[in-house]
């Protein structure tokens, strides 16, 4: 084992090594003239390529290997894979756009990004003193096994393993989705080739390896994440401050966006911006109240413009928008009621959003967005804590001490990288503030103009006061991929670009194959072999994962390249999920001798039932069909991102009061 991990630390040194040289290689074309597009294309397949030749390395067809790699993997590699497996698109990809967008402590009416570090930071102590050492002793392979046979109960492990299918389901959909938009951004493919090109390097790590090949790509994958953040943050502060100390230049920057915002809350055009945008909320609610009449008026509103583009021989382009619009086409106002609310919506959750980082033109606080911000940051520990393809990392551990060992050494890296996105996120707001508001309508920054060209919609701007110049309330950003824009804006070089997006596709890519391995594992092991062909042959086992784990990938490409993904909303309702079905039982089970096989399978299914529950009748389509309002689906005001604050208490009670009932029934009986 000895010469194994000294293999595996000189081949991960090489790993980093090249990275750097890599990334200097770049620099330096970049320098020479070599176009941005192919600089880009080249991390697309570079990262690709590094991670298939590591993926058929370590190709195995032994079961230990293929489902624990062997038990051998020491501390800190084991944490850099934990970390890399943890550091999904969302995180990677979505935590700079949303600190930029929506501050650190949020409105006061829902949280800001500060809740996602607190509880996806937090839920690694979680798992460290509860869970990870107690999982490693148990020498199991899947979580159901291990929930299996600690209850002695084959519908512990068939509830256990849909629960991990559901979970994990939900939570690929999403990182497919960000390693489509990621690929096809370095590539300039379509979203859908890019989809099922990087899906290819998925396939090669988890189908050909197993855990093993697993664990080695997320060592790599690892470095790849935490090089491409921590050098750009380093970066953007020598650009920006004259000095590579990250958080020194955060701080500094800070000041100067507090003074902005001093300034800008007393600008004229500030305050006619904030009417203007207030008057067309007006409006709308105008309309929503008395749909039929505003739909005739804008119909003879467009009537009127088409007779005009009709007479002055107009453009056809115009012509053709006014005859396909909602209002001229339909013969009702159901649709156009639709639109109406969206953007409504979209207005209000623009207009809530802080200048800097506090809330600006003092939005009205309530209890509403403290709960919320308690609520999500208790779902994302308990989630992180509970999520399955994070916690069978612990079964690859040499020993229960190397098992916790490595959630610090984890813990590590996903600091380094919250801590860059952080101080980037400063930044980047630093350079909106002081370089795109109070600019001409005419004359945006060269940046700006470019974000507003790409098809992802990065950024609009509407002039809402007609003045012609930028005003905050003007603009929207697409925060879930601002990070990939951050060089464009604070004016580094564009290799950047391509080593953040190696980064992000190295994060979803590093999720993506402990989630496959988790469904097929589940499917395979914990269902098909343990319900109908319990006795067959380890290499047959590991035969048929791999080819369900080949369904499972094609399955959730087809899903994310059919349907639009709130890739944020999806991965909070994942750790929702997850922590509703296994941080209960498995809290009861580990540390509790009084739970019963009936207060498993009820803390469970009361658990994960009371979570999609609130989920799904918070769903807007859903309201519209039942004919209700979020008033009266949302509990105490409580978002579904926060799902989990109720199944959580909710499976610990049900485990409890089921557990003593069935004791106390025992009891009786043998009486």
């Amino acid at each position: 084992m000895m010469n194994s991990n000294v293999w595996n630390g000189r081949c991960v040194l090489v790993g980093v090594i090249s990275v750097v040289l890599l990334t200097i290689a770049m620099v330096t074309a970049d320098q020479w003239g070599v176009s941005k597009s192919l600089i880009n294309s080249f991390f697309l397949i570079i990262s690709l390529i590094g991670y298939a030749v590591v993926g058929m390395v370590c190709r195995t067809s032994q079961a230990d290997q293929y489902y624990v790699a062997a038990r051998e993997v020491t501390a800190h590699y084991n944490g850099m894979a934990t970390a890399a497996d943890w550091m999904s698109a969302a995180s990677f990809i979505g935590l700079t756009g949303l600190l930029l967008a929506d501050g650190y402590v949020g409105d006061g009416q829902k949280p800001g990004g500060l809740a996602y570090v607190l509880g996806w930071t937090g839920g690694f102590c979680l798992l460290g003193l509860l869970f990870a050492a107690k999982l490693n002793q148990t020498q199991s392979i899947t979580i159901p096994e291990m929930l299996g046979v600690r209850f002695d109960s084959a519908i512990v492990r068939w509830i256990a393993a849909w629960g991990a299918i559901l979970c994990s389901s939900v939570y690929l959909v999403a990182q497919i989705y960000g390693i489509g938009l990621v690929a096809s951004l370095l590539s300039g493919l379509t979203f859908e080739l890019g989809v099922f090109l990087a899906l290819g390097g998925v396939l090669l790590c988890s189908f050909l390896g197993g855990m093993r090949a697993v664990t080695w790509t997320q060592v790599v994958q690892c470095v790849v994440i935490v090089f491409a953040m921590l050098s750009i943050a380093v970066a953007v502060s020598w650009r920006s401050q004259g000095h590579p100390f990250v958080p020194l230049a955060a701080d500094q920057a800070m000041q100067e966006i507090n003074e902005r915002v001093d300034y800008l809350k007393t600008n004229l055009g500030e305050v006619t911006t904030q009417l203007a945008i207030k008057n067309r909320i007006a409006v709308l609610d105008q309309k929503i109240q008395s749909p039929d009449a505003a739909h005739q008026l804008e119909k003879q509103e467009i009537g009127q413009k088409i007779e005009k583009l009709k007479a002055e021989n107009g453009p056809l382009r115009d012509l053709h928008r006014f005859e396909m619009s909602i209002a001229w086409r339909d013969s009702t106002s159901e649709r156009l009621v639709e639109s109406w609310k969206k953007e409504r919506a979209e207005i209000l959750n623009n207009l809530s959003r802080p200048v800097g980082f506090q809330a600006f033109f003092e939005a009205e606080t309530s209890g509403k967005g403290l709960m919320n911000t308690l609520a999500l940051v208790f779902c994302l520990m308990t989630g992180t804590a509970a999520l399955p393809h994070l916690l069978i990392r612990s079964f690859t551990a040499v020993s229960p001490t190397q098992a916790k060992r490595s959630i610090v050494w984890a813990l590590m890296f996903v600091v380094i990288v919250y801590l860059s996105a952080s101080a980037l996120a400063v930044m980047l707001k630093n350079a909106v503030l002081f370089e795109l508001i109070g600019s001409s309508m005419l004359q945006l920054p060269e940046w700006a103009d470019q974000l507003k060209m790409k098809k992802l919609a990065l950024l609009s701007i509407t002039d809402w006061n007609l003045d012609g110049i930028v005003q905050s309330g003007d603009i929207r950003f697409g925060s879930d991929y601002l990070v990939l824009a951050a060089p464009e804006i604070l004016h580094v070089s564009p290799v950047f670009t391509g080593l953040i997006a190696a980064g992000a596709l190295a994060a979803a890519l590093s999720t993506a194959d402990g989630l496959l391995l988790t469904i097929s594992n589940a499917l395979a092991h914990d269902l098909y072999f343990e319900t109908f062909s319990a006795s067959v042959t380890p290499l047959r086992r590991v035969m048929l994962s791999k080819i369900l784990l080949m369904v499972v990938a094609l399955v959730a490409a087809w899903v994310a390249t059919n349907q639009p993904v709130d890739i944020l909303f999806w991965v909070a309702c994942a750790f929702s999920l997850a922590a509703a079905t296994f941080f209960p039982v498995m809290l009861l089970g580990f540390h509790w001798t009084g739970v019963t096989r009936s207060g498993a399978i009820a803390a469970m299914l009361g658990g994960l039932g009371i979570t999609l529950y609130y989920i799904f009748v918070n769903q807007p389509w859903v309201q519209t069909k039942l004919g209700l309002s979020s008033d009266q689906t949302l509990w105490w005001g409580l978002e579904p991102i926060c799902a989990g604050i109720w199944g959580v208490p909710s499976g610990i009670v049900l485990g409890v009061v089921v557990s003593l009932l069935t004791r106390a029934k025992k009891v009786l009986n043998q009486l």
